[in-house]
């Protein structure tokens, strides 16, 4: 096998620059698939490339596990001790993890997001007016950003006035490797700085909602019960982590990348404004096309064969996803954006006992925006380059300057 730079996989600054490293992970795949690296500086661990392995993998998760830490990190910088200490749902593994995900899981089943419908459209159409008619406008932080999150800020019942409070904080943290989210030099100082201003301002709302319990989701996690005791105080901030981080970051990764091929591919543009009914498949597509989080990190229980590689006990498989999403062997032209595609087995989601809660939420408000913009976009062109977060787990675009032309809502 050609030689593959295993630094290149995992290195924030190597998103940013080059996006993601499709090249590496077609040879891969090919290859070596399940290949062994230890770049230096970082933890060593065995990149998992191809759709059947990621399934095998995250399918048994009693052998692989998700506490000793859920993303690839730099050795001794003590990122490994931090994901540890966070308890949130995905951090979990069984048997406590079914029991933590119950208590957020009945809100995202597809009937309970039914009731989201008018609020997801309704944002969309808001957030496109405040546009105006033609401008130039930063679509990531203007449009992007801001729908995810504040449908998920109006089911929590967070004030709309935080959102910009709440916007910075995952920018930090999900950008803790970029230097225009690095709030200090001393990049562990900041992530400490950053999870205590989390605290204290989720801990007041976990307080009220005890105290004053109302019809949102922040007082469903806030008055949650394990094994008939109230769930702890990390737990319970943990699922206000995830939900306004996770939930919204990649959602946003989404919207963004999704955004830039429908840019420089107006055919598609129009063709889905003219079918709005394939909107389903064409938010499935863009989310498999993509595939805003790269990676989830296992870690091997026992010794195990994987494609013929022997694993042990201890070691650590990046399963990266966006290479399982361009699979030769499970998509039909891989490499091609098809807004009608069926069936779409990707992995965007995860699978297997940590797929995302939140992913019938994602594709309802990913599909909302979708449809406002290309039903009603005359024209759009970029103004300058798009720029990716400085990240290995969600390298989405941070900035993607446009030029457009509105029609008024219908």
């Amino acid at each position: 096998m050609a030689q593959i730079d295993g630094l290149r996989l995992i290195d924030p600054a190597a998103y940013a620059q080059h996006g993601y490293p499709h090249d590496e992970w077609t040879q891969l795949r090919r290859e070596s698939p399940v290949q062994f690296f230890d770049p230096p500086g970082w933890l060593s661990y065995w990149a998992v490339t191809k759709h059947a392995d990621i399934v095998e993998v995250s399918k048994q998760p009693e052998i692989f596990l998700n506490g000793p830490g859920m993303t690839m990190v730099r050795a001794r910088s003590g990122d490994d001790k931090v994901q540890q200490q966070i308890r949130t749902v995905i951090n979990m593994d069984p048997p406590v993890h079914w029991k933590y995900r119950k208590v957020g899981s009945p809100y995202f089943t597809p009937r309970a997001m039914h009731r989201l419908d008018s609020l997801v459209a309704e944002t969309a159409r808001k957030l496109v007016d405040g546009l105006g008619r033609e401008g130039e406008c930063d679509f990531i932080p203007e449009i992007a950003s801001r729908h995810p999150l504040k449908v998920i800020a109006h089911i929590l019942g967070v004030p709309e006035e935080d959102e910009p409070f709440i916007l910075r904080l995952t920018n930090e943290l999900f950008g803790s490797e970029d230097p225009e989210f690095q709030r200090s030099e001393d990049r562990m100082e900041g992530i400490k700085q950053l999870f205590m201003e989390f605290w204290g301002y989720f801990g007041k709302i976990i307080e009220d909602r005890r105290a004053n319990p109302r019809d949102d989701l922040a007082s469903v996690f806030a008055n949650a019960r394990i094994d008939d005791e109230p769930m702890g105080e990390l737990e319970t901030l943990g699922y206000f982590l995830i939900a306004f981080t996770a939930g919204h970051e990649t959602t946003r990764g989404g919207i963004g990348g999704g955004f830039l091929e429908l840019i420089e591919r107006p055919e598609l543009r129009k063709r889905w404004a003219a079918e709005p009914e394939i909107t389903p498949r064409a938010v499935d597509e863009i989310m498999r096309y993509v595939t805003p989080v790269n990676h989830m990190m296992r870690t091997a229980s026992q010794d195990y064969e994987l494609h013929g590689e022997k694993i042990r006990s201890g070691d650590r498989l990046v399963l990266f996803y966006a290479s399982a999403n361009r699979d030769e062997e499970v998509f039909d032209e891989p490499l091609e954006l098809r807004l009608d595609r069926h069936p779409n087995p990707h992995l965007a989601f995860g699978i297997g006992e940590h797929f995302c809660m939140g992913a019938h939420l994602a594709r309802k408000t990913s599909g909302a925006i979708f449809r406002e913009l290309v039903t009603r976009l005359e024209s759009v062109e970029l103004t300058g380059t798009p720029q990716r977060t400085a990240s290995n787990l969600v390298p989405g675009f941070k900035h993607m300057p446009i030029r457009y032309r509105l029609a008024p809502a219908s």
